[in-house]
C-alpha cells in the first residue's frame, strides 16, 4: 500500500498544474512520451485538484514528483518552505524564518546606489529578491550556488542603473514581467528551464537602466577557474 504523505493531500493552483504541463511537453519534446500520452497527461494535469493527482503523471520522467516541493521536515527557527540543490531534485532543506527574502512582503533587498554589487560564490538565496541599482551596477551570479528555491521572484527598480543576472545553463528566466522606457530588457537564458531546474521570474520596471541575463562566459568561467 503505498503511504500516506499529508503533503499529497493539499491542494493545487494553477502554478503547479503549469509546472507539470510544461515537464510533461519536454519530456515529449524528448522523445519519453508518445503524442496520445502527452495528451492524455495534459488533461488529467489541467483537471487536478491535489499532489497526489500531479504526482503519478511523472512519477516515470527523470524530474522531481511535484509533491516534493512541499515536503520536507521544518526545523526549529524555520519556515516551513523548502530549498532544492540548484541542479534539481535531492533532498530538502529548510529555509530561514525571519530573515528578509523568506515572505513574499518581506523581500531581500539589494540596492547599487552609486557602486557595484556583487553576489557571487555559494551565496543563500532565498526566493524573495527586490533589486534596486539606482546608478550603480548590481551582479546577481548564481553559477556556485549550491542550493536554490525551484523558483526565485526578482522584482526590479532599474533607474538608470545595470543589472546583470548570471545563471547556469538549464535555468530558465521569465522577464516579460519587466517594463522599461528608455532602458534596455535583455534575456539570453530561455523563458523555461529544462525539467526540475530553478526558474527566475523579474518584474519591476528597468527605467532608464539596462537588465541582462545571461549564462557564464569565459571571464565568469575564468574567475572560477582560479578559486
Amino acid at each position: 500500500m503505498e503511504p500516506d504523505i499529508p503533503a499529497r493531500r493539499l491542494r493545487i493552483g494553477h502554478a503547479e498544474r503549469d509546472a507539470v504541463i510544461e515537464q510533461l511537453s519536454a519530456a515529449a519534446g524528448e522523445g519519453r512520451l508518445t503524442v496520445e500520452e502527452l495528451t492524455e497527461r495534459m488533461e488529467l494535469a489541467a483537471a487536478a485538484k491535489t499532489y497526489a493527482d500531479l504526482d503519478p503523471l511523472v512519477e516515470d520522467l527523470p524530474v522531481p514528483r511535484p509533491s516534493a516541493a512541499v515536503e520536507g521536515p521544518s526545523a526549529p527557527g524555520t519556515a516551513s518552505g523548502a530549498v532544492v540543490p540548484a541542479g534539481g531534485g535531492g533532498p530538502l532543506v529548510p529555509t530561514y524564518q525571519g530573515e528578509p527574502g523568506w515572505e513574499p512582503h518581506d523581500p531581500l533587498v539589494l540596492k547599487g546606489g552609486w557602486d557595484t554589487e556583487y553576489r557571487r560564490g555559494n551565496w543563500r538565496v532565498p526566493p524573495y529578491l527586490r533589486v534596486e541599482s539606482g546608478m550603480g551596477t548590481i551582479e546577481l551570479n548564481f553559477l556556485e550556488v549550491a542550493q536554490v528555491p525551484q523558483e526565485i521572484s526578482v522584482e526590479v527598480s532599474g533607474d538608470m542603473g545595470t543589472l546583470v543576472i548570471v545563471v547556469p545553463e538549464g535555468w530558465g528566466a521569465d522577464v516579460n514581467g519587466v517594463s522599461k522606457s528608455w532602458g534596455s530588457v535583455t534575456s539570453r537564458v530561455s523563458e523555461l528551464p529544462q525539467p526540475g531546474r530553478p526558474r527566475i521570474r523579474l518584474s519591476g520596471k528597468m527605467g532608464m537602466g539596462s537588465l541582462t541575463v545571461r549564462h557564464a562566459n569565459w571571464f565568469d568561467r575564468r574567475r572560477i577557474e582560479k578559486r
